[in-house]
């Protein structure tokens, strides 16, 4: 759950609220009031107006934005990295999050023209995995390739006539893997600028995967990789 997700990663959670009329969630309310975070009870009218959810949840926080200055992010030792180059469905956006908080990714970028990591959807479909790994959002997607070339990374971009099957590529050291738009993939200015377009191949007359899907395919044949490194 997100709520306790947010409250046991530290994140900055200034409230947390629970719908009186259903489960009180005494477990996270105690947890919260450990954190000396306040808890409140509001009906179950409020928390439909609030939550913007159709079902709306039982409980909800409120928490301070947690995104990072990407050049501050760059900074930090990093090894394998995520970049959302124009993802605009927030549930891929979300599932591309929790994939890389699975595998243990060192941070993901944003691009500028990426849907927010704020919008609500997004949040959800990271299943509380946003508060798992430092991030940065509205990030100028070839300058920061740019930064990563200079930092010894190996661009690679995810595209179904990507030149190199996936599996066939070293992922053992400095990676950033590029992630495009669901229906245009990765755009021409940024594809020139990569090291390689990587390509899962497919059978029965399919041309390409879900991006949230590619995401994770690529990120745990990563970690499969560094996991199997002598």
């Amino acid at each position: 759950m997100g709520v306790g997700e947010a409250l046991v990663t530290g994140a900055p959670v200034t409230s947390v609220m629970f719908d009186s009329a259903k489960d009180p969630y005494e477990e996270l309310a105690t947890l919260a009031r450990r954190r000396k975070v306040p808890v409140i009870e509001i009906s179950s009218q409020i928390m439909n107006a609030i939550s913007g959810a159709t079902t709306p949840p039982g409980i909800l926080a409120i928490c301070e934005y947690i995104d990072l200055d990407p050049g501050l992010l760059l900074a930090r030792p990093l090894e394998l990295v995520v970049v959302l180059a124009g993802v605009r469905d927030p549930g891929n956006a979300g599932t591309i999050v929790r994939s890389a908080a699975a595998v243990g990714a060192d941070a993901i970028f944003l691009g500028d023209e990426t849907v927010d990591i704020y919008n609500p959807k997004v949040i959800r479909a990271t299943a509380g995995a946003v508060f798992r790994l430092p991030l940065a959002r509205n990030v100028e997607v070839r300058w920061l390739l740019k930064e990563l070339e200079r930092r010894g990374f190996r661009r690679l971009a995810a595209d179904p006539k990507g030149e190199v099957v996936y599996d066939q590529v070293d992922m053992r050291n400095k990676i950033a893997l590029i992630l495009g738009n669901e229906a245009s993939g990765v755009n021409p200015g940024v594809a020139e600028a990569v090291d390689a377009r990587v390509a899962i191949p497919m059978k029965g007359g399919l041309d390409s995967l879900n991006v949230g899907m590619a995401a994770a395919v690529l990120l745990f044949e990563a970690a499969r990789q560094r996991r199997t490194v002598a």
